[in-house]
């Protein structure tokens, strides 16, 4: 329950709560006449002071218990009457301050079930800070309310929030033990509770109850002695703190309505996981629900258990009768989930089952973990119920897992465990998958080994990325191989979402630990997470190295590879990142640099590099950090490289190097050297850069920009683009013939016709033939053939003509994929940043209406439907050999009496006839 929901359930409890107090002091109230020589907004609305407060009423006994006695004449706050219109209905005022300057709280009861009234009225320029009760008081209420001009407010249950124009805090503090529940049993005390009200001009007004030193006893007494404790045992006194506001509803200070605190209970054999108390609603008013999750090994027993949502419902009471803890109520919850693990000898293992999510939500998962000592087959699942109007869905997790060395493969390699996942009505969710992934976490998915000590986690992490969705199916099959006995390990699954559009994404783990996987020099773990999309085509890897290391050094980085079809088609593979000035193709992610840390805690080295290869490009670099400083005193020094090789549109390339050192003293630079030269080439040649040597405050640079060599001179080749066309536009697969977009006849083909129709030899009637090549792009200025420069030109086709003279008609153009930097005069910057292919036009698509269609002829579609039955089969009245009848035998006979029946339906009678006695076998000749 969220936490503006929860105040919205706890708030007509509260404002019944007062305005039956209020209702109860109907006969004091009644004597009572207006005061006079009050301020304008009091005038005639408050009433004389009440001699008497009545003790019929809980919230007025608690009043009396912070406040004093308010009828008295020495106390700081007095009971008044109050009425906000002549005739209305009377109700209670508490007051401060004297005639001229009060500051007054007043409710008043509600009719007709519409809830209480509450007034607010603060004098002009009133101050009020007092302190009720002394040191020795059971309670200790602190005042302090301000306001420079009128403060009149009014309040009321569903009413529109007033902005308070003054200041008010008041503050009620108990001090003393409070106990709820048998002393031997499950309770709840606290040494101290607090009551809380303030408000402030502009801001909301915000209740507070903090309870201090709050202490549990969750363990019954007979699941205390089942864990070695016949008393039972109590968390640890901890602090905790409710407020309600209008904008952040009922919750927790610290978060919402759970709250996790530490824990450490004692107990034989007890582990202690989390302790969290929990807000909730019911029927009956608020409750308060600490929970404990434990692990637990009974003494004798060859047994684990683990308990998930031990604990407590205590309900808190907003009777007119009671305030507080309802003892009545308190009941003992025993555990949300449980999981038992055996241990028996050669055969161990264990599972457990627990509610996720919040209470009564139908929602479950189980873990199940059993090693039989050749295989260990582990299993994860996820159950939602149809509760509440929730889709019915499930996710099954499951792995087995082959004892060392596994299944031999040969040549060193072994299947090591198989797997897979499947889900109904769940989809992926791919960027929290990929997260997931990359953040090293694939093992929470990849073979997750102990599932029962690990159910949090994992359940949480496949709720998260399979999300329930209607009418999904999730499909994972997954394996994994070692090589060398346990050098390598590769975990991988194939996750299918379903149905269309469909999605295939890879996930996989690579660890590689030398010499062994428990003590190894080398060890480098790598989370790929991938996704392939046959339609377009596209394949896209992502990989990242976490916890990897190098005889103890730490090694970081991610790895990319994209190859793309269709009309955004790419091709790129990555280590570490890019060349600062590429601009990466859409989609592709910035990576990390490929990073190793070297050195201690005075002289610390870091190493970063990168390589890349895409369709027009190649890109590596280099850099080397150090940092030798103590105190700001030291060296401080760097050395990189960024090459660049392009060869679309011409080969050329640019490589920059750059170096720095610094001697610093208490974080001052005292001396400085500093290079970033750059040289671009081949034709024509460009060099440029900076140096520059610093010492104190002498400064010294020098820059340069030099140009050498002339353009390399390209050959005109125009004349060879015409035979060239004239030569594709002959060929025989450059003239095709498409099929309809939608199939409307139902004509079936014979595998002769078929094979006619795929060799091109016949051609639908209402077919649309294609006539297209790939030689140059049509319809397009080019300025470049054969990655040599030509002329501006041109090409198109001239409508065909039929033997008549007349041209035939053309509609659409067709279009291939052409790579731009073979036609177009580009730049290095733009062949670097544009798509490595564009769909242009190239040739032209022809209609069929002067097709000539083969000769006609007649074709027998009708059809005879037969049955053929097994001889062994009984069609007749009398009852078989084997003493089973047909059921529906009697509808075959009297078919031709009654209505028509189709083949389809006759034949679906004979499969139900003929399926209770065994297999089934009926032809149907067409």
């Amino acid at each position: 329950m969220d936490p503006k929901t929860l105040l919205e359930k706890a708030a007509p409890q509260l404002w019944r709560l007062a305005d039956d107090a209020v209702d109860s002091l109907a006969n004091p109230l009644a004597g009572l006449q207006p005061l006079d020589g009050e301020g304008e907004a009091l005038q005639g609305r408050l009433l004389e002071p009440l001699t008497d407060l009545p003790d019929g009423h809980a919230l007025l006994g608690l009043l009396r218990d912070m406040l004093g006695d308010v009828t008295s004449a020495a106390a700081t706050v007095h009971a008044h009457g109050w009425q906000r219109a002549p005739g209305s209905a009377r109700g209670l005022a508490l007051v401060l301050g004297t005639t001229g300057s009060r500051a007054v709280l007043a409710i008043t009861p509600g009719r007709d079930g519409r809830g209480p009234t509450l007034d607010v009225v603060v004098s002009p320029g009133a101050t009020f800070n007092h302190t009720l009760g002394d040191a020795g008081s059971e309670w200790q209420v602190t005042l302090d309310v301000r306001s420079q001009q009128v403060w009149n407010a009014s309040y009321s249950p569903g009413s529109p929030p007033v902005p308070p124009v003054g200041t008010a805090t008041i503050t009620a503090t108990r001090k003393g033990a409070l106990t709820g529940g048998p002393a031997n049993g499950p309770h709840v005390s606290t040494d101290g509770i607090a009551v809380g009200v303030a408000v402030t001009p502009g801001g909301p007004l915000v209740a507070t109850l903090g309870v201090t030193d709050f202490q549990v006893a969750v363990l019954p007494s007979a699941l205390a002695t089942f864990l070695g404790d016949g008393g039972g045992a109590t968390t640890e006194k901890t602090d905790i703190r409710i407020q309600a506001s209008r904008a952040d509803g009922l919750r927790f200070t610290e978060g919402g309505v759970r709250l996790q605190r530490p824990v450490n209970i004692s107990l034989p054999g007890v582990t202690t996981r989390r302790f969290a108390v929990e807000l909730d609603h019911d029927e009956n008013g608020l409750l308060l629900r600490p929970t404990l999750s434990a692990l637990a090994k009974p003494p004798v027993l060859p047994l684990t258990a683990a308990l998930d949502g031990l604990g407590l419902q205590v309900p808190v009471s907003l009777l007119g009768d009671r305030i507080g803890i309802d003892t009545d109520r308190l009941e003992a919850a025993f555990p949300t989930g449980m999981g038992i693990g055996l241990e028996l000898g050669a055969v161990g293992g264990g599972g457990s089952v627990q509610e996720h999510g919040g209470p009564g939500g139908g929602a479950y998962a189980g873990a199940l973990d059993i090693d039989l000592g050749f295989v260990r087959v582990q299993a994860f699942g996820l159950l939602q119920l149809p509760v509440d109007g929730q889709q019915l869905s499930f996710l099954v997790l499951l792995g087995a897992e082959f004892g060392y060395p596994g299944i031999q493969l040969g040549f060193g390699f072994a299947l090591d465990a198989v797997g897979g996942l499947v889900g109904l009505n769940r989809r992926v969710d791919e960027n929290r998958l990929r997260d997931l992934v990359l953040a090293g976490n694939a093992d929470r998915i990849l073979f997750p080994g102990n599932v029962v000590a690990r159910a949090d986690e994992i359940a949480g992490s496949l709720e998260a990325c399979f999300p329930v969705a209607r009418d999904r199916f999730v499909v994972g099959p997954m394996l994994r191989i070692t090589w060398g006995g346990r050098i390598v390990s590769l975990s991988a699954a194939l996750v299918m979402d379903l149905p269309a559009p469909v999605r295939t994404l890879l996930l996989g783990r690579i660890l590689i630990a030398v010499p062994d996987p428990v003590l190894p020099l080398v060890r480098i773990q790598a989370n790929v997470f991938g996704t392939i999309d046959p339609s377009v085509p596209a394949v896209e890897l992502l990989a990242t190295l976490t916890g990897s290391t190098i005889v103890g050094t730490p090694v970081s980085g991610e790895c990319y590879l994209l190859f793309r079809g269709g009309r955004d088609a790419a091709f790129v593979l990555s280590a570490g990142g890019f060349h600062p000035r590429f601009v990466r193709p859409p989609g592709v992610p910035a990576l990390r640099r490929l990073a190793m840390e070297l050195g201690g805690p005075v002289m610390r080295l870091r190493a970063e590099a990168y390589l890349a290869l895409t369709s027009n490009s190649l890109q590596f670099g280099a850099q080397l950090s150090l940092d030798a400083t103590i105190a700001g005193c030291g060296v401080e020094g760097y050395l990189g490289l960024d090459a660049l090789f392009v060869w679309e549109p011409t080969l050329s390339f640019a490589v920059r190097i750059f170096a720095g050192v610094a001697v610093l003293a208490f974080g001052e630079r005292l001396a400085s050297v500093g290079l970033d030269f750059t040289l671009e080439g081949p034709a024509p040649w460009h060099a440029f850069g900076t140096g520059s040597i610093s010492v104190l405050f002498w400064d010294l640079s020098l820059d340069f920009d030099e140009r050498w060599g002339d353009a390399p001179a390209i050959e005109q080749k125009a004349g060879d683009i015409l035979p060239l066309l004239r030569e594709a536009l002959a060929r025989p697969d450059a003239w095709t013939a498409e099929p309809p977009a939608a199939q409307r006849s139902g004509v079936r083909f014979t595998e002769a016709a078929n094979a006619a129709l795929a060799k091109g030899d016949v051609a639908m009637p209402d077919a649309t033939f294609r006539l297209s090549q790939r030689i140059v792009p049509l319809e397009t200025l080019v300025q470049r053939f054969h990655r040599l420069g030509v002329p501006a030109q041109s090409w198109r086709l001239e409508p065909v003509e039929r033997t008549s003279g007349t041209p035939l008609p053309t509609f659409g153009p067709a279009t291939e994929r052409f790579v731009p930097g073979e036609y177009f005069a580009l730049t290095d910057e733009q062949q670097l940043t544009s798509d490595a292919f564009m769909e242009l036009p190239s040739g032209v698509r022809l209609a069929g209406s002067d097709v000539r269609p083969g000769e006609r002829h007649l074709v027998d579609d009708s059809y005879e439907t037969g049955y053929k039955v097994e001889s062994a089969w009984f069609t007749g009245f009398a009852v078989p050999a084997n003493g089973k009848p047909l059921p529906g035998t009697g509808l075959f006979t009297l078919e031709s009496f009654a209505r028509p029946v189709g083949a389809a339906e006759r034949a679906d009678r004979w499969r139900a006839a003929q399926r209770p006695i065994g297999t089934t076998r009926v032809e149907i000749h067409t």
